[in-house]
Order: C-alpha cells, then structure tokens, then sequence
C-alpha cells in the first residue's frame, strides 16, 4: 500500500508564532487536492484562537505573504474552525483582491466582527482562491479512528473512496495467503489504520511478543549504565548559563522516563532529540537540555521552571507527563500546573509544550509478555489519562502545543518496556522521532516522517484485527492461527471449527460469542477477557494466557493449567489443591489464602507472587523462579535455599540461623527481622540490600566467602566470627563494623575487595591484610605478552578488577613466566577515623581513599599506595612507608613520625 503523486502528503509550513494546534498521535498533515465541490464559510465553530488574529493582522502588513495567509485559512476550514456548508464554484480567480487583505487588518484590531471576515473568507472560497477537499487525507483519517473519532464504518467508507481517487493504492504484489479469508477480514478497520500510518503492507510478526529485555544482563541494574550530570545537578554535559551561539535552546521536563533510568548518558530520549536536530535542521543551531528528575511530576517541573529554568534563556520547554502525576496528584492538579507554566511562559518570553506520555498497554500496541505482565499500572493510567487529553482545546489557549503520545508505539514490532514504565535505546529513539515531529514544523518549518520499523517476512499470512470492530461475524472453518484480536470488538460472533491456536484475544469483547464454548483453548491469549460467565471445568487452557482475568468462584476441576499465564489473575474462593502449576506464571497472584497441598509449583515464575506465612517445606518448586515473590513468615525448605534466585523478594521475619544459602541471589532482597546468624553465604550475591535490620543486627558465625555484598547496607551489623575470603564489598556501607572479629580465610584474607566502600570509623587493629607469599605462573605461547607494562599483564591474564600486583615477568622460549602477588584494596574508599594500628597493610592500595583522622600508627604500608589519598589528622606515628607512593596526597596535621619514607619527620 502506498500514496500516489496526487496524494502527496503536505503539510502547511506556519511558523509557530501563527500556528497553535493540537497534535495527535502523528503530525497531521493536509491534502490540497483540487474539487469541483466547495465549502462555504457559515461561523466560527467556537472563539477563535488568537494566532487566528495574529494571522490576519500579519498579512494585512505585509509581515507573512498571501500564500501563508491562504494556508493558514485552508487549515481553518479543515480542522472546522470554521463550519461550512457545500456550494458549487461559479467564479475562479488567481489573486486575493486588496479588500479582503484590508478586512483582515481592521479584524485583526477589532474595527470589524468575526461575521464580515468570513464572508471575506467565504469570498476566497467561492472564486477557488482556497481550495477544500470534501475528504481528509489517509493519516487523518486513521488517526481520527484511533482516536474514537470515527466509528468503522465511516473510517472504512473514507478508506474505500480514497482507494477510488488513487490517492491510496494496493500493490499488486502485496497479496499473501491471507487472500484466502474473508474481505472483511482481512481489510478491517485495524489493519487499515496500520497500513496508512505506518505507509507499508503491514505484515505483523507477533514473533518480538515472547521476547525480554532488560537495561542490564542481570536483570538487576546497579551502575550498569554511565550516567554523567553537569554542574546544574542534571543529567548530560555541560552548557552555558546563557545561550552563546545557539539560535534555539529547549529544555525537557520529567520523570525517570525523561532523566532516562535504565540507559546510557547516549541513549536517553532529549539525547536522540538533540542527534535528530543535528541531522536535520543543518542550518541552526538547537541544545536540548535535559531536565527530567526521577519521580518529578508537574508541580516539581513547574517549581522548577519557575525557579531555575526561566533564567537559563529557553525558547521552549517540553513536558513529558503522566505516568508519575496520575499516581500522585489528582488530574485537575496536574492540568492547572500545565497552565500555570504555558501562562509562565507567555509572561517570561518561552514557549511550552505539553506531551503525554504512553506505558505499556496505552494506545493499540501488542505488547509482549513481560510488557503484558509489568502493566498493572497502565488500567487506571488509560482512563485518568484521558483527562488529560480531553483539556487539550483549552491548553492550546495558553500552551504552545499539546501532544498525545499514547499511541506511538502502536505498530512497533519489538519489545519496548522492560518495565511498568521505562523505556530502552531503541523506545527513547521513537519518543524523541515522534517528539521531533511536533515541534519541525512549528519552529523549523520542516516536516518530519516518521519511520516504522517492519517485519522483514513478506510471507506472513497473521490476521492482524487490533481494536477492530467484528461484530456478529461467522468465523466458522476459518484457519486463524497466530491471529492477532487484541482489543476488539467480537461480541456475537461465531468460531465453529477455528483454528484458532497461538491466537490472541487480549481484551477483546467476547460476549456472546462462541469461542469459549470449545473445550480445547490451550495456547490461547485470553488476556482480560471476561470469563465470568464461561465455565472453566474441564477445559484445557494449558499455555493460554489468562493474565488479568478474574476466575473468583470459577471451578477448576479437571482444567489443565499447564504452562498458563494467570499473572494479575484473582482467584478468590478458586480451589487449587492438588493443581498442576507446573510451569505457569502466577506473578502477581495472592495465594497466601489458598491451601496448596499437592499442588505442583516446578518452573513456575512467582514474580510478586504472595506467599506469605505459609508452609512450604513440602510444595514441589523445583526450578521455580522466586525473584521478587513475597515469602516473609514462610517455612522454606532446605533444598530450596541453596542455588536459587530471590532477587527483590521479601523474606522478612524468616528463621536462617545455621541453613546453607550458598550460591542462591538476593539482589535487593528485604531480610526485615530475618536470623541470617550461622548462615553459609559462601558465593551468594547480596546487591544492594540492607542488613541493618535483620534480627539483633547480627551475621555472627556467617560464612561470607566467595560472597558479594556490593551496594548493602551492613553498617553497625556484628560480625563476630565472620569468615571473610575473596568477599566483594564494592560501595557497601560497613562503617563502624568492628574486623578484628573477623575469621579472615587463611590465603584469601587479602582479597577482600573494599573499592568505594565506606569503612568510616572501621576497625582494623592489628589485622593480617597481606600475605607474604609471592606466586607464579607460566602462561604457555604467551611471550608475546612481555612487551606489555605489568598492568597490561595483569589486565589480560587475571582481569581488570583483580587484585593482582605482578611483580616480574620472564620469557622462556615461547612461554612467560610471571610473578605476582594479591593486596588488599581500599580505593576511593570513605577511611575517616578507621583504625588501622599496627595492622600489615604491605602494597594496600589506598588510592584516592579519605584517611582523615584514621589511625594508622605502627601499620606496615611498605609498598602501598596513597597517591591522591587525604590523610589529613591521621596519624602516622610508627608507619613504615619503604617503598610506598604519596603522590599528591593531602597530609594536612598528619602526626609524621613515621619511618622509612622522605614525609616523615623523624628521618
């Protein structure tokens, strides 16, 4: 499918000092298609937009030109501004006669009313100055069927008469083997749209839907992403107060979908806006700044305009809302803060436009499983924000523009949220495209399309009827697999011997429908459907997708489960005893009332799964997968601690004194209250998890070797007896631990990683951090290495984070042999006030750590390094320092009387 010449989208190029308009989902452009039938101006549909003035006065000075003019009135009529009624031309002329140019000046100042100027119009019109179509262009049109502007019927009739003006065509080499279906079918509402808006054939592969994505490989992202923030305190490089050689600085407002959580300082949308703006628009010079905040709402944003953007000299600044204001704020709070910045803007000299923003099932999107399974927030989100969109003629009052971005990820055919809410590089590319598309024309007079990515398989034969109106029609014997129903319209329809497997139904109107009459419905997508009124016994719904349906009171007797979708299902007074879960997905599921005797969990995904104070020692769960599921007050048995994954779950009030917990995960896992006393963590991951509140503060007796505690919280916690070997403490919070009660393992004592940690007010006394022993290795065919420095070595053969100081390299024949040795390190660690008396801290790497006030009297820093270090009010009596590095480190009021070293006083 495709547009001919006469079809040629064009967009009117008013500039944005005449042009304020509400934008939908896609520019809407215009086309100018010669008619023999007119229209004819009757009145203003409601009052007129000042810029409607502006226009006028502007053209009757001379400041824009006639043809400007003639758009600018072109548009008016289209977008009913002005309400007409049909007419036949009887005069033409070229030239727009000077009396017309003169009443739109005395308009403009109010010598003359609203009624004179449209006869005037009306005038241009009759003689075919202005030419109107009496059909709107294909974008349009869909674009007002989406919206619910237009039923199907009409969308359709508008299609069909486009078709027949060649202003749509069908390529003849786009029939595949939906051919074979009914017309009805396969030319219905939601495959048209998708074919107009995105200008292609639209062949849908629902192949991305099983698909994850996640902004780290760990799924957990701590750091994992580079985030750099300038002086201002914000996200991206640096810029001046006032602008200096740019022509146009717009800065952005939002939450963490703005500020960009989850991606690189180069993949956050107002990023790809600016590379967008670059490219194309090479004949200015336009910054965006980047003013999201994580959690910011309308009232922080407006605060924060008011307060600190108004003085930085923007020209426009752009809110991208919703998500975080409908959760917070009321919607008449959230628009009155929207007015108060575009009237702000108005007084201050800035333009202001407002976007709302899309999650996961806003819009006609296909979302994807996990998309399906993280949207527990978008049900509410669809309808509040809909009052947002419903006060965009008033916004358009005060604000520059208004933009409804619900729908820009309708036809995109890849994951795009790996969240409830946050998007990736390739999502943020598409809000920035669709955000450029906006303000092109306002501001540079460019229009700006859009490209939709598409399925590469030209032989796909997938029905593709999202949000399609099918109402009472026989898909009887029809083949329909893989077929895409997502929120349509099939209430009174009738699928007798369908093939219906892999299809998807998600939210769509089934009532009276006899599709769920059939007792096979396994692999089936009846997510949010209604059900209340199907019985379910008997029924294999193995791998349907049931999630967000409600099965309260619903009989299951006899129902295969199997591998099914119930996330966010609600199964009050459901029995499941005995059930065979295996391999279902239950987040979200509260099945803390539920007796689960005999019921099979094995490879069952429990994500938020409510779990709560029950038995669970003889439940099968083997490989079942427990990240974020809520088991506080629960009896877990033994084999199921060990080697498992509770990433984020809560396992509050829960007894582990003396169980073996090794190598399971516990990425920011809640522990409130938990016995974590006599524990084998050897090689768990503890990420980003607090234990300041496990029960009496204690880890006594726990093995943490092999262990990762990076980001935790264990400040003040006991460990008495603690065995620390090769344990990861990289930017964990151990101040005021006491380590002289530590059982450091032997050879791996010196490999306890301290990177950034804070160990303020830590004690150390009299510790062993070092060994002396020196070892080797012979790396065979690899002499080759020996021209490189001991740290490049060191890099290739052990690893960038190691903690290996390679001390000698020989080459022997075609091998190299190398000594080394390990050392304990405390870089860029917080040592303020640590005491370190007499403890042997030989090739300790204290790089650019803070030692003020720490005691470091008879330690043995031989070797060690202190470069950048601030060892202000330290004392360093009785220090050995042979060999070490202080390059640049701050000894202010250090006591010196160390030895062995050019600092100390008393050589």
């Amino acid at each position: 499918m495709n547009f001919t010449n006469n079809g040629e989208l064009l967009c009117p190029l008013i500039t944005h000092q005449y042009m304020k308009k509400k934008i939908g989902n896609f520019l809407i452009c215009i086309i100018l298609v010669s008619s023999g039938i007119i229209f004819i101006p009757n009145a203003f549909a409601e009052n007129v937009p000042e810029w409607v003035k502006n226009t006028a006065g502007w053209w009757a000075t001379d400041a824009i030109s006639e043809t400007e003019f003639v758009n600018a009135v072109e548009f008016l009529v289209k977008e009913d501004i002005i309400q007409v009624y049909v007419s036949q031309t009887s005069e033409t002329s070229k030239n727009v006669p000077e009396w017309v140019k003169n009443t739109a000046g005395w308009w403009a100042t109010n010598a003359i009313s609203e009624t004179e100027f449209v006869n005037a119009i009306a005038y241009l019109i009759k003689v075919g100055i202005i030419n109107i179509e009496s059909s709107k262009s294909p974008e349009l049109i869909a674009n007002m069927w989406v919206n619910g502007d237009i039923n199907d019927d009409k969308f359709l009739a508008n299609v069909e008469q486009l078709i027949q003006k060649d202003i749509i065509t069908i390529k003849s080499d786009s029939i595949t083997k939906t051919s074979q279906l009914p017309d009805w079918l396969v030319n219905n509402a939601g495959w048209w749209a998708a074919r107009i808006i995105t200008n292609s054939d639209f062949n849908f592969d629902p192949g991305y839907v099983k698909e994850e994505i996640y902004p780290c490989a760990e799924r957990i992202y701590v750091s994992c992403f580079t985030k750099t923030y300038n002086s201002y305190g914000f996200r991206g490089s640096e810029f001046q107060e006032q602008k200096s050689g740019t022509d146009f600085r717009i800065f952005i407002v939002g939450g963490s979908t703005t500020f960009g959580t989850g991606v690189d300082d180069d993949d956050t949308w107002p990023v790809h806006l600016q590379k967008i703006a670059n490219e194309k628009i090479t004949e200015k010079d336009i910054e965006v700044i980047n003013f999201g905040i994580s959690a910011g709402t309308s009232k922080s944003e407006y605060d924060l305009i008011k307060n600190k953007i108004v003085s930085l000299d923007p020209d426009l600044i752009i809110m991208y809302d919703g998500w975080n204001d409908f959760r917070q704020i009321s919607a008449e709070e959230t628009i009155q803060n929207w007015k108060s910045v575009c009237r702000l803007g108005e007084n201050e000299g800035f333009d202001a436009i407002i976007i709302i923003q899309p999650l996961p099932i806003t819009g006609f999107r296909v979302p994807t499983g996990q998309e399906m399974t993280n949207s527990f927030s978008s049900f509410s989100y669809v309808q509040k924000s809909q009052q947002y969109v419903d006060v965009f003629k008033e916004l358009d009052k005060s604000c520059s523009a208004t933009a409804d971005f619900r729908h820009i990820f309708d036809y995109t055919q890849e994951p795009i949220f790996y969240d409830d809410g946050h998007t990736l590089g390739s999502g943020n590319k598409i809000i920035a495209e669709n955000v450029f598309s906006v303000i092109s024309p306002i501001y540079f007079n460019k229009t700006y399309s859009i490209t939709h990515n598409q399925s590469m398989n030209n032989e796909l034969d997938t029905v593709y009827a999202v949000a399609a109106n099918l109402s009472g029609r026989n898909f009887d014997d029809l083949s329909l697999q893989n077929a895409v129903f997502d929120k349509a319209d099939l209430s009174d329809t009738s699928f007798k011997n369908t093939n219906i497997d892999g299809a998807r139904f998600a939210f769509a109107n089934l009532n009276n429908s006899n599709l769920l009459d059939r007792t096979d419905l396994h692999n089936v997508n009846l997510a949010g459907t209604d059900l209340s009124n199907v019985s379910l016994k008997g029924k294999d719904l193995s791998g349907a997708n049931l999630s967000f349906v409600d099965l309260s009171e619903h009989d299951l007797t006899g129902t295969n489960l199997i591998a099914a979708d119930l996330s966010h299902t609600k199964i009050s007074n459901v029995s499941l005893k005995g059930k065979d879960l295996s391999g279902a997905n239950l987040s979200f599921v509260d099945l803390s009332e539920h007796d689960l005797t005999g019921t099979n969990f094995s490879d069952s995904i429990l994500l938020n799964t409510n779990l709560s104070g029950m038995d669970l020692r003889y439940i099968p769960f083997t490989n079942a997968d427990f990240r974020s599921a809520i088991l506080s007050e629960s009896k877990l048995s033994d084999a199921l601690l060990v080697n498992n994954n509770f990433d984020v779950a809560k396992l509050n009030n829960i007894n582990f004194a003396g169980k073996d917990l090794s190598k399971s995960s516990f990425q920011q896992t809640q522990l409130e209250g938990s016995d974590m006393r006599n524990t084998n963590l050897d090689d768990a991951k503890f990420i980003q998890v607090d234990f300041t509140k496990i029960k009496n503060k204690s880890l006594a007796g726990a093995n943490l070797s092999y262990a990762s505690f990076a980001h935790s919280n264990l400040s003040g916690v006991s460990l008495d007896n603690v065995i620390l070997q090769k344990t990861n403490f990289w930017k964990a919070d151990l101040s005021g631990l006491d380590f002289t009660v530590v059982s450091f393992g032997g050879l791996d004592t010196y490999l306890a990683k301290f990177l950034e940690s804070n160990l303020s007010n830590a004690n150390f006394e009299g510790k062993d951090l070092f060994t002396d022993e020196v070892f080797s290795i012979v790396l065979k065919n690899k002499a080759y290495l020996n021209t490189l420095s001991p740290t490049e070595i060191r890099n290739d053969v052990f690893g960038v984070d190691s903690q290996v100081l390679v001390i000698s390299n020989e080459v022997n024949g075609s091998d190299l042999t190398i000594k080394y040795l390990f050392y304990t390190n405390f870089k860029n660690a917080n040592l303020e006030n640590t005491n370190f008396k007499n403890a042997d801290l030989k090739f300790a790497n204290f790089n650019s750590a803070n030692l003020a006030n720490a005691d470091i009297s008879g330690a043995d820093l031989r070797k060690a390094f202190l470069s950048n270090a601030n060892l202000s009010n330290a004392n360093l009596d009785g220090v050995n320092l042979e060999g070490a590095t202080l390059g640049n480190a701050i000894l202010t009021n250090a006591n010196l009387k160390c030895v062995n070293h050019p600092i100390c006083e008393s050589d």
